[in-house]
Order: structure tokens, then sequence, then C-alpha cells
């Protein structure tokens, strides 16, 4: 924090204005690490050694507080004007101080925290589907066997915009689903279930989870690397138990980031035209036991979204998307 060499009814010097911009500026601008926003027009310009600090320097580091502070539903004590009736006569700026240092300490130690009213759910952002037929099917639709994958990148433009879409509350969903399907087919039933239950997989700062507290959660963006680590995972139950949705992630170069959906089916296809699998089927299953329908799986985005009149506020742009391999 700022050096605390002010004296209360004394003046505010130019190098702890420096100092209280510098704490701020790490928050909503650049930053490094689990730091910084990426909003340049909230960094405030540090002052020439000897400046005579005034209303105006002080509105610069009270408009950063307020949007920070608004970002993150972090109460702040300081005026949020210098027009409000709170703020001192230009004399009497260092009164401002304590309450300065406080607030500065909160957004700095909130850094990660949002208000989903200044958050935007961008829905299907980026998709994909695939009708299963059932085997022996005469419309030519393919057989879902074994794995199912979709493969997708999201690109943010440069390492520093990837990082700030996380570190201001970004997430990217992803949503799964299989409808039109037979009901006399266990295995078409049982992956309906697995993924109703499942909901909008969330991948975010630092953990992957489902909305439903169902599954295994992961780390999220903040431990990836360049190679596919496991993210999120749940299976189905009873004797289904081995039918798993995964979620991978890596990160790609230095500004996006791959994501690998995979269905993994873990049963053999019966096929119902087969007299051993007849027999299999009539010992083991009700049903015949295969997936036919339509499986869809879409990205939604939470971003950051906030920007009043003059242009002030936490906004995050959405990324941009592109698949590596189709279902």
């Amino acid at each position: 924090m700022a050096p605390q060499s002010y004296l209360l009814g004394g003046k505010i010097r130019a190098v702890d204005f420096n100092g209280f911009a510098e704490d701020i500026n790490e928050i909503v601008g650049i930053g490094a690490g689990d730091s910084g926003y990426g909003q340049n027009q909230l960094v405030i310009a540090n002052v020439a050694p000897g400046t005579k600090i005034n209303a105006s320097h002080m509105q610069d580091l009270l408009t950063a507080l307020k949007f920070a502070g608004r970002h993150q539903a972090t109460t702040i004590q300081s005026p949020e004007d210098s027009n409000d009736p709170g703020f001192p006569s230009a004399g009497d700026l260092v009164e401002l101080i304590p309450n300065l240092v406080t607030d500065i300490e909160d957004v700095r130690s909130n850094k990660l925290n949002f208000d989903l009213a200044y958050m935007t759910l961008e829905s299907n952002k980026w998709s994909d589907g695939k009708q299963f037929g059932a085997p022996g099917n005469t419309s030519g639709l393919p057989l879902w066997q074994g794995n199912v994958y979709w493969e997708f990148s999201a690109a943010f433009g440069s390492e520093d915009a990837r990082r700030h879409f996380f570190n201001t509350g970004g997430q990217i969903r992803i949503d799964t689903s299989l409808t039109s399907y037979d009901s006399s087919h266990n295995q078409s039933v049982q992956w309906n279930q697995l993924l109703s239950s499942i909901g909008a997989v969330k991948i975010s700062h630092n953990l992957t989870e489902s909305p439903n507290s169902v599954g295994t959660p992961g780390q999220g963006f903040t431990s990836l690397s360049s190679t596919y680590s496991l993210l999120y995972t749940k299976g189905g139950t009873g004797y289904y138990s081995a039918n798993k949705l995964n979620i991978y992630g890596r990160l790609n170069g230095t500004q996006s980031i791959d994501i690998k959906v995979e269905f993994d089916d873990g049963y053999p296809l019966m096929d119902p035209t087969d007299p051993y699998s007849q027999l299999y089927v009539q010992n083991y299953y009700v049903g015949q036991d295969y997936v036919d329908g339509n499986l869809q799986a879409q990205v939604d985005i939470l971003r950051a979204d906030d920007q009043d009149a003059s242009g002030n506020g936490v906004v995050i742009i959405s990324p941009s998307f592109s698949h590596i391999a189709q279902l």
C-alpha cells in the first residue's frame, strides 16, 4: 500500500498519490497473474514529484474504486464523485485518506469476486450436434459406438485478455443433452438422465464444476497447461456407471484455450439382428441396449459487462470459437 507519510490536516504528497494509484491499477489495469481486469480507461496516471494533488486527481482514484468495487460487490466507503456532498474542500483532501486506504485494501482482497448483476450470460456462442440411429436403421444415421467427442478452441486475442476474462469472473459453460430418443432403449434413457443431471458445466478461474453439484469437480483456468488435463467427470448410475461425460482443457499458445468434451459409452453396442446380442439383452437388459437420438453440445459464456454512459466500468469482450473436431 501507499506509504503513510501524510499527516491529518496536511497535504497528500505526489508519492503517496502514486502509491495509491499503483495499488488500484494493479487490479483494474493489466496487472499480472490473478490480478488485473484489463480496463485501461480506469487506469490512473502517475503524477510528477512535487505535483499538488487536487480534486481532479482524487476523482481518478474514486472512479477506479467505484467500478472495481461495483464489479466485485465490495462496499466502497469513499465518495463516488468529487461533487458528492461528502467530498472535502480543496484544502482538506487528506480527510479522504482513512477510507481510501480501507477501500483499496478491500478491492485488492476481493479482486476475484464478482457481482452477477454486472455480468452478462451469452447463450449458444458455439455448438455442435449429431443424430444417432439404431443398428440396422435404413436412414443412414451413424451409430454411437464407444467414445464420441467434441473439441473446440476459444480465442481471446492475447495472453492478457485470456487472463482478464477469468480474473473478472468469466466462465465458459458447456451444456450437453440427448433428445428425440426411443425410451425403450435403456442406454439412450441413461444418457439422457446423465446429461440432464449435470447441467451446464462451468469452467472458471480456478474451478470446473456442475451447477447441480454432481460429478467430480476439477481445476480451472489457472491450472491449465499445454497438454490436456481432466477438468470434470460424471458417470452414470447403477449398471450404467461406466458411461461418463469427461471434459478436458489445455492452453493453446498464448491466447487460446482448447476444450474436449468426451461422451464415453462404456458398453458394447447390442445388435438386435444378432442372436447372441438378443440373448444377452434378454438376460441382462430391459429393452435394446444402444444409443439413438439427437446429441447436442453448446457453449455459453458469462462475462463482465458493466459500463456507464461515460464508458467507465468493467467490460470484457467474448472470446471467439472454432472447431477442432466435430461430433
